[in-house]
């Protein structure tokens, strides 16, 4: 039986794990079966897709469903089943395991519910001596089909990076999954559907994460739901990450609240750019942290924000979700502010989705939802949130990922939240209104002319020039500072510093700043990767040396 797999991810940069743990459990468990994976991504013309599978004559095709992918994954599996008639359509993943009969899935031959390694052999084994499922759904045991005796890092995995359009390992961000399972039972995860946990043994973790370092892998994002939700556990992969010789990063979503001195000590001692975490504060709204059923210490996970910014060596992602039950605009506001507080280096404004199979999607209408029929299903309206509100939210949204997420008008920013605006969510607000209408997708050297005349609007200009050519000399060498702006370059300074540097610092430039009378070097060859800053010498305090 010949047997092909997919899922169409996101992006060329993310390599789809599924298939690939189908793909290595069947093989070890199903002999006799030819198993090939196809990498696409949700973007790729469906008729190339369609070209590229039947030219295999495979006798199943295999698909991974989620929400980004899933309108793409029905007309290319329509498409299919024209083309090859006798070939059997199995659909398996989150986006069809809540379906009762199948019926909105006409053209596959069968759905797989829940997870897929077992439910997926077990059919093949069936397939193979003749045997038919009786029902169109087949519901996965509680066994959740993570083998630790089986890896999807095999010789086949590796091998496909060089074949699929980003040719290196480097190149692509590299899923692991350590555990399977969450704790925790929050009402719009989709991991509250699965009860329990299982978890690989460290010993298998290691021989992992071993093996993708040898291949080259530059990124690697754990999918464990919360990964330190097993403390002891999460310290013993933290050491062992911190013993290799590598630059490779590794990326975690954690529960900041589950934290302890000894954790944080360890990440502490982490080297720089090694770790990253994605922090899932949601909200910050007692009453509706009740109604999600989110067992979290609020205060104990923003003060444990802190000390992880205040190592500067790790990367740090925070994460809110506008609405959420009885989170109204001005309760999200103070979210918001709790978080900017100690100036993560992300702040991810996301939106509610009503998943399948989820508490809140059930319970809709006792909150009030009016959410999408169609994929990813967002929310557009809630018994405490409007729909314009949730409109303003938007907007705030993406002022926030030009401005703050980008990183490129730190100082700015910073400034304007600390000491212009009341707060860092009306500072946001306030630009997010001067840019309605307006495309943030333009030049950087316009986006600073954006912020400096807004800042120029509500505070001295002055200092407004100061901050914003602060920010254009510190992330970026190619002239974006607004034409409005005076500069102070000193060429003379920069002859002398490059003969006393010699040839080390040959992108240099010299900068007088009028407004706190420094003159700061800017090292366009040294880069602060996590910042993405370049490095900054104070030269002197003086007199504008080109006067």
């Amino acid at each position: 039986m010949k047997v092909l797999l997919t899922a169409l991810s996101a992006k060329n940069i993310h390599k789809a794990l599924a298939p690939w743990c189908l793909k290595a459990y069947c093989d070890a468990h199903v002999p006799g079966c030819e198993i090939q994976v196809q990498e696409h991504t949700a973007n790729d013309p469906v008729a190339h897709i369609v070209a590229a599978i039947y030219e295999s004559k495979p006798d199943l095709v295999g698909f991974s469903c989620y929400i980004w992918n899933i309108e793409q994954t029905v007309k290319l599996a329509r498409m299919l089943k024209k083309y090859l008639p006798t070939c059997l359509i199995v659909l398996g993943g989150p986006e069809v395991s809540f379906e009762v009969d199948g019926s909105a899935y006409p053209f596959a031959d069968l759905l797989i519910q829940g997870a897929g390694e077992k439910a997926f052999a077990d059919l093949l084994r069936d397939l193979q001596t003749g045997k038919f499922p009786q029902r169109k759904v087949i519901k996965s045991s509680d066994d959740f089909g993570l083998d630790e005796k089986v890896t999807p890092y095999t010789v086949a995995y590796f091998n496909s990076f060089a074949e699929g359009p980003m040719l290196s390992i480097k190149n692509q961000l590299v899923y692991y999954e350590s555990s399977r399972g969450c704790p925790f039972s929050c009402a719009y995860c989709l991991s509250s559907t699965v009860r329990g946990v299982k978890e690989l043994p460290i010993s298998r973790v290691r021989s992992d994460l071993d093996e993708l370092l040898k291949h080259g892998a530059t990124c690697v994002k754990f999918v464990d739901r919360t990964f330190n939700a097993n403390k002891s556990r999460a310290r013993e992969i933290l050491q062992y990450i911190a013993s290799l010789e590598t630059d490779c990063t590794f990326h975690f979503e954690v529960a900041a609240d589950l934290f302890d001195p000894e954790l944080l000590a360890l990440i502490a001692a982490l080297p720089r750019e090694r770790v990253q975490f994605e922090i899932g504060i949601q909200s910050t709204h007692d009453k509706t942290l009740t109604a999600i059923h989110r067992r979290m210490d609020v205060e104990g996970a923003l003060q444990n924000i802190e000390p992880l910014l205040r190592f500067e060596n790790c990367h740090v992602h925070v994460d809110l979700i506008a609405g959420l039950p009885f989170e109204t605009l001005s309760s999200f506001a103070k979210g918001v502010d709790a978080c900017m507080k100690p100036r993560p280096h992300m702040l991810q404004l996301g939106f509610l989705k009503l998943l399948k199979g989820t508490e809140l999607r059930e319970k809709s209408e006792t909150y009030g939802y009016v959410f999408s029929d169609f994929p990813p299903y967002e929310v557009f309206r809630s018994a405490h949130m409007g729909f314009e509100e949730i409109l303003r939210l938007k907007q705030i949204e993406e002022v926030l990922d030009k401005f703050y997420n980008s990183g490129m008008f730190a100082n700015a920013m910073n400034y304007a939240m600390a000491h212009v605006f009341q707060s860092p969510y009306a500072c946001l607000e306030a630009l997010s209104v001067v840019c309605r209408g307006v495309n943030l997708r333009v030049s950087l050297k316009h986006a600073y002319t954006i912020l400096f005349r807004f800042l120029c609007e509500h505070m001295e200009r002055a200092a407004a020039e100061h901050y914003i050519k602060l920010d254009c000399f510190t992330f970026s060498g190619q002239g974006v500072l607004p034409d409005d702006i005076p500069i102070y370059r000193d060429k003379t300074a920069e002859h002398d510093w490059k003969r006393t540097t010699g040839s080390k610092h040959s992108n240099i430039r010299v900068e007088y700043f009028e407004y706190d009378k420094k003159t700061r070097v800017f090292i366009y060859d040294e880069k602060d990767e996590l910042r993405k800053s370049y490095k900054i010498v104070l030269l002197s305090e003086n007199e504008n040396p080109s006067k």
